[in-house]
């Protein structure tokens, strides 16, 4: 039995979307930003849904949805709001956002309180992708910038590289299709774009949500950029936040150490440090709220059962 992709814009249609079977197909990355013409709604919903199984190289999802972090996002801006009066400038990092659309979110929250005297940060360790192909070729790979491989897209299939990837009970054929294709097909191109081949072409990949690239162009105080949470950071902020990313599922206990550390030491004094995990839209987001204090990190509220990495935050930190 095959499993086939979604690799072409002629495919993002109901009738090729809808369905059990058609619902869990994988969806060639580089359609991302193809979907002009249609709804803005359709438009949100087609990119979360090709983000939904989709891992950059540390393992961490680009699962991504509007209105992700309603209620916490309330809980948040009631915590900002009583530590930093609204006369005062703040600057936010929101680390994390996948294609920015919860950090849309709690912008409008924030911009509305705070106006000219907010500078808001999204990031993501990997904003950016790329597609290498060749010149007549149907055929491509979804890279980073460190030619990281993620997707390969060979018509009629599209293989997810990094995480989920078909099981071989239901799909052995697809399996033995992706083992070949890797061997035969992807390792072969990517050696001949490192040796700087001219018959490969090199397109870069711009993974920011609808709303977020409106903000981009529109807005002053938002900017979008990449970070990595365990190179630290060279800038300091009233705000970091970080959702659905410090979790043991991505991370062993010493890299969740290292960011934790990372994050205390990119707050100012007297900063907030928001962090929380949830699943899918609506369902309690199981965070905290952090307030620093001499270099460390001491919780004043709570949702649902709390971070998972709360024991951690309290452990970090000590004098700048």
């Amino acid at each position: 039995m095959f499993k086939l992709g979604i690799f072409k814009n002629e495919q993002l249609t109901p009738n090729h979307l809808q369905g059990f079977v058609n619902s869990r197909k994988f969806i060639a990355l580089d359609l991302y930003n193809s979907l002009d013409g249609l709804p803005p709604a359709e438009i949100d919903e087609i990119q979360e849904r090709m983000l939904r199984w989709f891992r950059v190289h540390n393992g961490v999802l680009k699962c991504t949805y509007a209105r992700r972090f309603d209620d916490f996002d309330r809980l948040s801006v009631s915590a900002i709001s009583a530590y930093f009066p609204t006369s005062q400038i703040i600057r936010v990092h929101d680390i994390g956002v996948s294609d920015g659309r919860t950090s849309c979110d709690l912008y409008d929250h924030l911009n509305r309180l705070y106006g000219g005297r907010l500078d808001f940060l999204a990031s993501d360790y990997a904003p950016f992708l790329y597609v290498l192909k060749r010149t007549h070729g149907r055929n491509r790979l979804i890279v980073d910038d460190q030619q990281h491989v993620l997707q390969i897209v060979t018509p009629p299939f599209v293989f997810i590289v990094v995480g989920r990837r078909e099981r071989i009970t239901p799909y052995p054929l697809n399996a033995l299709i992706r083992h070949l294709v890797t061997v035969l097909y992807a390792r072969p191109l990517l050696e001949h774009y490192k040796t700087g081949s001219p018959d490969i072409q090199r397109t870069r990949i711009e993974i920011f949500g609808r709303a977020c690239r409106a903000y981009m162009s529109k807005q002053d105080n938002f900017r979008f950029d990449a970070y990595d949470v365990f190179s630290g950071s060279t800038e300091r902020f009233d705000i970091i936040r970080a959702m659905n990313v410090l979790n043991y599922s991505y991370f062993s206990e010493p890299q969740l150490i290292q960011a934790a550390e990372n994050i205390v030491h990119s707050l100012k004094e007297g900063g907030l440090f928001i962090t929380g995990s949830n699943d899918e839209p609506g369902t309690v987001v199981n965070g905290g709220i952090y307030g620093e204090t001499k270099g460390r990190l001491q919780r004043i509220d709570t949702s649902g059962k709390g971070s998972e990495i709360d024991a951690l935050i309290s452990a970090v930190g000590g004098p700048h």
